[in-house]
């Protein structure tokens, strides 16, 4: 069975096959050379069949020639290297194109974004960023470059970086993650915060409001800035403000909420927190979820709110009515046992899943690790049951 990547070599191969032949017949050679290739391009077409793709790519790059008739080739067995995972040889591939003299510029310009791949993805981001900023002088390739060196300085945490180069691209094109330049300030306004440099940190979240209103992360760092300063009242009303506004967040706020209230009392900060949730089944089952997720899972609104919990998840609410009949029914001991035992299951499993990869976490990121986009971890409140491996 002929794979994928096989198939592509065959189409390079005989893509080398007609460059060799166009080359020579320009260059009018000699009939013994052109048998020599003819062997070499058989030899490695047997290669291919016999599915020992590394040994047909040594014999094809040896058979081209390079020069502006065979650079396609050469460009196209390189991106193959690296698709493969084999950078170092794409590497090779593209720095020997890049040292031709001769090479037409549309061309240097192809060979010079794909080496920045290339070392990208070996993890040389020096040489990818320097590779990167001399092609964002260059009008054919700069969105696409300044787009790779946001990835690069996103993978540094360069957040200064970040943001000079957001507003570069932001100048020529549509940024890929539009609210991306506003969590770059927010991660440099959690550095000033941990250094205890709230002034400079209020300051960058001010930049903040200019690039997104009502911004959730925004909002919850203030708040962390007012606890540390002791005003607990204007704590509380931001994380108000983020539930409002972003729902979504619930279980991310309700601990920082409980914590920020006046008192210590859980179930009084829940009962002032309660007219910003809604009603209905669903966001008592959202919050319910959140609050044994924050650890308050003994208070009495996580057990008042359990039942449209134990309803609404695909696993409980199949099992629990099988074994102790409508979820209303139970007594407040069969609630709290049951809360904490789901406390114990929720806590160790994965609680946020990304929109866009499908990525689980058992943490909540402002960038999904997987896909690297913004904002796109979701709650995932539901209880998972991972069945165990059979074992002989």
């Amino acid at each position: 069975m002929i794979t994928n990547g096989l198939l592509l070599l065959i189409f390079i191969a005989a893509g080398i096959a007609i460059g060799v032949w166009v080359t020579n017949r320009a260059r009018k050679s000699a009939p013994p050379q052109a048998q020599t290739l003819n062997q070499e391009y058989f030899a490695g077409l047997t290669f291919l069949l016999n599915e020992e793709p590394d040994k047909a790519l040594e014999v094809f790059l040896r058979m081209v020639e390079l020069d502006n008739d065979t650079v396609e080739t050469h460009l196209a067995l390189g991106s193959l290297y690296r698709r493969r995972g084999e950078v170092d040889r794409a590497i090779r591939i593209h720095e020997n194109i890049i040292a031709r003299q001769t090479l037409k510029d549309e061309h240097r310009e192809h060979a010079m974004y794909a080496l920045g791949e290339d070392y990208f993805r070996a993890g040389l981001f020096d040489r990818a960023e320097q590779m990167f900023q001399r092609l964002s002088e260059h009008a054919g390739r700069r969105s696409a470059a300044l787009r790779f060196l946001l990835r690069i300085y996103e993978q540094q945490a360069d957040w200064e970086q970040a943001i000079a180069t957001h507003q570069r691209l932001q100048a020529l094109a549509s940024p890929e993650h539009p609210t991306a330049i506003a969590h770059y300030y927010c991660e440099l306004a959690e550095q000033a915060r941990e250094r205890g440099a709230h002034e400079q940190a209020r300051e960058l979240l001010r930049k903040v409001r200019g690039e997104q209103r009502n911004f959730a992360r925004s909002a919850l760092i203030r708040a962390d800035i007012a606890w540390d300063m002791g005003d607990r009242p204007l704590a509380a009303r931001l994380c108000q403000r983020v539930v409002e506004l972003h729902p979504q967040l619930l279980p991310l706020v309700l601990q920082r909420y409980v914590r920020v209230s006046q008192g210590d009392d859980a179930a009084a900060a829940v009962q002032n927190f309660r007219p910003l949730v809604r009603p209905d089944p669903a966001a008592r089952a959202e919050l319910a979820a959140a609050g044994i997720v924050a650890g308050l899972e003994t208070e009495a609104f996580v057990l008042e709110c359990l039942p449209d919990f134990i309803r609404r998840d695909p696993n409980l609410g199949s099992l629990v009515p099988a074994l102790v009949g409508d979820p209303s029914d139970l007594t407040n001991p069969q609630r709290l046992a049951l809360a904490s035992a789901l406390a114990r299951i929720l806590r160790r499993g994965q609680r946020y899943r990304c929109v866009e990869c499908g990525l689980p976490t058992a943490t909540h990121f402002w960038q999904c690790p997987g896909c690297r986009s913004w904002d796109t971890l979701a709650p995932a409140a539901r209880l998972e049951l991972t069945p165990v491996a059979r074992t002989r």
